[in-house]
């Protein structure tokens, strides 16, 4: 319903066009013609406009309040929608501008549906997939909502039960109603007491004197006190002021007690003593409770009974799967390539292997096992033993010729730089490593 503010002015234009519509479609009007109803009801069409039925005597579903083509809409038709939408929204439809605006919706959603009917949007792959979807989720709510109302509902017995097992929620502790008369001091409080003992009147003494604007008006009367807590209404924490207000006697005026806000004379009066709720003023609320408990209960002996029906099982190691992202070969070589650490490096490199042994990364991934041995741990057996691991599974690899030269070269000391040197030969360089940093070693060899 809250959507018809927004849509007014679409609907509107909606609106136009399907009277268009109407009119040239020659669809049927409700008597015997738009025209001739229209005569007969007393309303003659403007000239050049397509003739409009209008109402001529009182329908028995009440008042026609807005006519579409053919199709009427009857005070029955907007109140049957206004009952199922919410109190505080009905009330809003219930005012002229709220009808007016409902029934605007309902002609703007008629004009929709006839418009779609001409496109045969249900034909539509989208609109086929929606309704599926919609149909699926009626059938598991109504076949829900059906088992849920097969289900026992709460006995008396249980009930009765229910509040026994659960007595301590209901008690229901001592409470007294007070009076007070705020001052500022305690001898003003003094003054006050004795005048009253004189015979002055509580509530005009309150009046004129209290310092209280919320209650001085209404003779003092802030609430109920309770034994189970310190707190007074109106006046805040106060454990002496609680303890006096349970120690007088109705109509009896306390000494002056020191409070939160000041200095206060209390007078009490309609002492409740504790006690216990009785069943008859819970039995609504045991009962919903015992009803949500079944309702529980219910559901998930459902779902443990739909598992085994269904021979359903879920797979936890399959869902860390599933929930690890989507990476290439390349990706994996990468991280290992971004690893700080050089043992690091070393076992992503291995994973590279272990998880794609037929890919073409796994090529790079082992003479890069041996190439980090060599450079960066210092390593020279272990790489020794990766170059040699590298040329028994890729001996025509581009990189073999590199894997080779390392083999020879690693563990010897660079010789020293010369100035005016050469360019360095690339030949005596590892081949194939990559097009980017040469090997810091392979750099040094002159």
């Amino acid at each position: 319903m809250n959507g018809a503010l927004p849509l007014r002015t679409a609907a509107g234009v909606l609106i136009a066009t399907l009277v268009a519509f109407a009119g040239c479609s020659g669809g049927p009007a409700p008597s015997t013609g738009a025209g001739a109803t229209a005569k007969a009801a007393g309303s003659k069409p403007a000239a050049g406009r397509p003739g409009v039925w209008r109402p001529g005597k009182p329908d028995t579903l009440g008042p026609v309040v807005a006519v579409f083509g053919s199709r009427r809409f009857t005070r029955h038709d907007i109140d049957s929608v206004v009952a199922t939408a919410p109190l505080d929204v009905r009330q809003r439809l219930r005012t002229p501008e709220g009808y007016r605006q409902l029934i605007e919706r309902l002609i703007f959603e008629e004009t929709m549906i006839r418009l779609a009917d001409e496109e045969q949007v249900e034909r539509d792959s989208v609109y086929l997939a929606e309704m599926a979807k919609a149909m699926r989720g009626a059938k598991m709510r109504t076949y829900y909502n059906r088992r849920i109302a097969a289900l026992p509902q709460p006995t008396d017995s249980m009930i009765r039960a229910a509040y026994e097992a659960t007595i301590d929620q209901y008690h229901i502790p001592a409470r007294v109603r007070v009076r007070h008369i705020q001052v500022a001091t305690q001898r003003e409080a003094q003054d006050l007491r004795r005048r009253l003992a004189k015979g002055g009147l509580w509530d005009a003494i309150c009046k004129e004197r209290s310092q209280d604007k919320t209650s001085k008006d209404r003779g003092g009367l802030v609430g109920y006190a309770s034994k189970e807590a310190d707190l007074v209404p109106g006046i805040g924490t106060a454990p002496a002021i609680v303890a006096a207000a349970f120690a007088l006697k109705e109509g009896e005026i306390s000494q002056p007690l020191k409070g939160p806000k000041g200095w206060h004379l209390i007078q009490t009066d309609n002492l409740e003593e504790a006690g216990v709720q009785p069943l008859e003023q819970v039995r609504d609320r045991i009962r919903a409770d015992l009803e949500g408990k079944i309702v529980d209960e219910f559901s998930n002996a459902l779902t443990d009974s739909l598992r085994t029906i269904a021979n359903a099982a879920i797979f936890d190691d399959s869902i860390a799967v599933a929930l690890e992202p989507a990476r290439t070969p390349m990706d994996f070589f990468k991280e290992a390539q971004a690893a700080v650490n050089p043992g690091d490096r070393v076992a992503l490199y291995k994973k590279v292997i272990e998880k794609f042994p037929q890919d073409s990364v796994s090529v790079q991934a082992r003479f890069m096992i041996g190439f980090t041995y060599a450079e960066d741990i210092g390593d020279y057996e272990a790489a020794k033993t990766a170059f040699a691991d590298f040329l028994s599974h890729h001996p025509a690899s581009e990189l073999a010729t590199s894997a080779r030269w390392m083999l020879e070269n690693m563990d010897k000391a660079p010789p020293p730089m010369q100035e005016d040197a050469a360019p360095p030969d690339s030949t005596k360089t590892p081949p194939g490593t990559g097009g980017g940093e040469k090997p810091e070693r392979a750099r040094r060899i002159p």
